[in-house]
């Protein structure tokens, strides 16, 4: 291709060892598949449509879920609203919510719903979480989906038991590790083992 190496096209050593140390993946499979996602972008920049097609050619993440990851991840890291994601911090990412262990699933899942990194969710985030679900759970949020708004309600309580309105993240972690069902809602990375491939 002729181009000067540029910072995108090298997988950082830092992201290197999180994801070593997280998804207990060789450094040569991380770079095998940083190859083949570089390959997909351009210049070392994802738009969501080519999210959307990584994640479904290179996971086994239900289809019906990956528009919703691809928008959650933008996001986080679409900081310059520009409509793309650097590769690196795709790569992270889509290794971690496709091979990471559960709970960097949920420590990711926790990080997309607290959008102004605060360690907590409350007020506006509740309410865009809850919409997620409601989403998830097939209500399209216009209405009053009794079913949607039981079983959020019912999810908000074990986290906010305290009347306060605020979920923490250590908070949420323990509470999701501990329930599967609460996962399956809450979480698009989330795949049952009924579910893989």
């Amino acid at each position: 291709m002729g181009n000067q190496t540029s910072s995108g096209e090298i997988l950082m050593d830092e992201t290197k060892d999180l994801l070593m140390l997280r998804t207990g993946m060789s450094k040569y499979d991380l770079e095998l598949w940083y190859k083949a996602i570089f390959d997909r972008s351009t210049k070392g920049k994802l738009s969501k449509q080519q999210m959307i097609s990584i994640y479904k050619d290179m996971s086994d993440l239900d289809s019906q879920r990956i528009s919703e990851v691809v928008d959650s991840l933008a996001k986080v890291f679409d900081e310059d609203e520009s409509g793309t994601v650097d590769i690196n911090e795709f790569m992270r990412g889509f290794i971690l919510t496709t091979k990471g262990d559960l709970q960097s699933k949920i420590e990711y899942t926790f990080r997309i719903y607290d959008q102004n990194n605060d360690n907590q969710i409350s007020g506006e985030e509740i309410k865009q979480m809850a919409n997620s679900v409601t989403r998830m759970l097939g209500g399209d949020e216009t209405g009053p989906d009794q079913a949607c708004i039981a079983i959020i309600q019912q999810f908000l309580k074990q986290f906010t038991g305290q009347g306060n309105g605020v979920i923490y993240k250590h908070d949420f972690i323990r509470t999701v590790m501990q329930n599967r069902e609460l996962l399956a809602i809450l979480s698009p990375f989330y795949v049952s083992s009924n579910h893989r491939m």
